[in-house]
């Protein structure tokens, strides 16, 4: 006999009689089915909470990953409650990692500290707990940061970007000439990038002359 879930308050209760008889095999079952209709609902934290429960880190990866495609698509970092709610309750999940870190980054770009943002962001990139399909948008967010008025990248670390660079175009993701979705390579972005890249280059070792 299945017992319908539908409200939270039931699904606690029914939770609570698993736990005391010690219905492991149950608990997990109504943990997936309530991920599932949290993420359909667009209570994306609840969902990653249920799937937490039962180790599903596949789920909780894709959520992740959809929260990527949605700031890509407004240009808006709205993800940040549903990230701290999360990580408040001690999971830990490289997509999440991920996700935390790029709102530090940009967090600090929006505030004017530059230095740590580009600190930030490389970290991001040599610590390799972003996705592969979006070392092209971390690169892309380089930019800047290289054609500032503020050295932000020495010599040594304007060298990892471009080693990041020439890892990604030898990536099975393909060389666009336009941008087609998250993970797409623009070539013509590829182009500023390493321009931006070797203009860096010319005036951080004026500013740090090899001994």
């Amino acid at each position: 006999m299945r017992i319908p879930l539908d409200s939270d308050r039931k699904a606690q209760q029914v939770l609570r009689v698993c736990d005391k008889y010690q219905l492991k095999r149950a608990a997990d079952r109504i943990h997936r089915q309530l991920g599932r209709q949290k993420w359909q609902r667009g209570r994306l934290g609840a969902a990653i909470g249920h799937f937490a429960q039962v180790s599903d880190r596949g789920s909780i990866g894709q959520i992740c990953d959809q929260l990527w495609d949605q700031y890509l698509q407004s240009g808006k970092l709205t993800y940040g409650p549903i990230i701290d709610s999360v990580v408040a309750s001690g999971l830990k999940h490289d997509r999440l990692q991920f996700l935390m870190r790029y709102r530090d980054f940009h967090e600090c770009y929006k505030a004017g500290e530059f230095v740590e943002a580009g600190r930030i962001l490389l970290s991001i990139l040599l610590s390799e707990i972003a996705p592969q399909y979006a070392v092209a948008d971390l690169l892309i967010d380089a930019i800047p940061l290289l054609e500032g008025d503020a050295l932000v990248f020495g010599p040594d670390d304007t060298f990892e970007l471009m080693r990041c660079a020439e890892t990604l175009v030898q990536s099975p993701f393909p060389i666009k000439g336009t941008s087609a979705a998250s993970g797409a390579v623009d070539k013509s972005e590829l182009s500023i990038f390493n321009v931006a890249c070797a203009r860096n280059l010319a005036r951080s070792f004026v500013s740090f002359p090899a001994e």
